[in-house]
């Protein structure tokens, strides 16, 4: 199998070797392939449909379904498919592309009699020759939706790679993310409640708190101008984290800059059992994202396998039919299969 790209499609082709010797009725498959991130196969039959009279061939696109993909996924995309004619390729048969959506209702896509069984077995029209066939399909991804992409890094036959996609993770942990190098551009310090100067950016989220939670102002009352300042300040700064984070900024260094932000705030005699769980549910969160690419890392393997496993039945059906030629080629030539223990006189056990 071989495979290339043209200016848009990318394209995968198929060479069907001993092509009479596969069975006319049953539904033949090409290995798995990958063209714009995502698996097909290529089949073919000669039972005829409706339309077609047994023995013209049909030929078909497959979107291959695997653990990559969830409920209502669909691959829009433009494709043909093609029979090459192997003594003058410009009489290839290429059909107008096609302009479908791949989905759970409608996976496989193709036409029924792709050319009929006495052109087909023509020897002048060059579709099969020493029982060879060459069928391919060519492929524009226009878009999809609800699968993740197979990782290009698999063994598997491919077309031209287009790139893998990156998923981004946009859910919050509890809102516009802090500047690089822990630097927070909080603004000028301004008067809150008399209680000292705190920064600006952190105003509006201690008023709101604030109002939520009375005894925040209560339990500072009788402490010093100075102390109240730090202590409105630290809680500005943990409330500000995790306004601003989301749950892919969560790695070693975000960890650490809140357990340190957390631990100053518990030192000033809050009651924090209102904001604690968001804290630590915000700490957890590198865990669950490591969990989390486990979790993708194996549906990756798992795809991966599912797909080596299906390549291997098609190359498996090829080698046994591959061994029926041969045979047949044998017993042509008068050939005996011999026993070769029973006339060396070996004895098995």
């Amino acid at each position: 199998m071989e495979h290339g790209q043209s200016e848009k499609f990318e394209k995968f082709t198929w060479k069907v070797e001993n092509f009479s010797k596969y069975n006319t009725i049953l539904d033949v498959y090409s290995e798995p392939f990958i063209i714009g991130g995502y698996p097909w196969e290529i089949i073919f039959n000669q039972r005829g449909y409706e339309y077609a009279c047994e023995g013209d061939l049909s030929i078909f696109l497959s979107a291959v379904e695997t653990a990559n993909m969830s409920e209502g996924w669909s691959r829009h995309v433009r494709f043909k498919l093609f029979l090459v004619n192997q003594i003058e390729s410009n009489e290839s048969i290429i059909p107008e592309e096609d302009e479908v959506e791949f989905n759970a209702n409608s996976s496989i896509w193709g036409t029924e009699c792709f050319v009929t069984s006495s052109e087909l077995h023509d020897p002048l029209c060059g579709f099969l020759v020493k029982d060879t066939c060459i069928i391919g399909a060519e492929v524009f991804i226009c878009n999809s939706k609800n699968e993740r992409q197979v990782n290009q890094t698999s063994s598997l036959t491919r077309s031209h790679q287009s790139g893998s996609q990156t998923v981004q993770m946009e859910s919050e942990v509890l809102r516009p993310k802090l500047d690089e190098n822990n630097d927070q551009n909080l603004g000028k310090p301004v008067d809150f409640k008399d209680f000292g100067q705190i920064e600006e950016a952190l105003v509006p989220l201690l008023e709101e708190i604030c109002a939520q939670h009375p005894s925040l102002i209560k339990c500072q009352q009788k402490r010093s101008h100075k102390f109240r300042e730090w202590a409105f300040n630290a809680l500005g700064r943990v409330l500000y984290f995790l306004k601003t984070r989301k749950m892919k900024d969560m790695n070693d260094v975000a960890c650490k800059e809140l357990q340190i932000f957390w631990e100053e705030l518990e030192h000033f005699g809050f009651d924090l059992t209102w904001l604690e769980p968001h804290v630590q549910s915000a700490l957890g969160m590198k865990r669950y994202l490591e969990k989390l690419k486990e979790v993708e890392k194996l549906k990756d393997n798992k795809v991966v396998i599912e797909l080596e496993i299906m390549r291997m039945k098609a190359k498996m059906v090829a080698l046994e039919v591959n061994l029926h030629a041969i045979k047949d080629l044998l017993e042509a030539e008068d050939f005996e299969e011999r026993d070769l223990d029973v006339e060396l006189g070996v004895v098995n056990p």
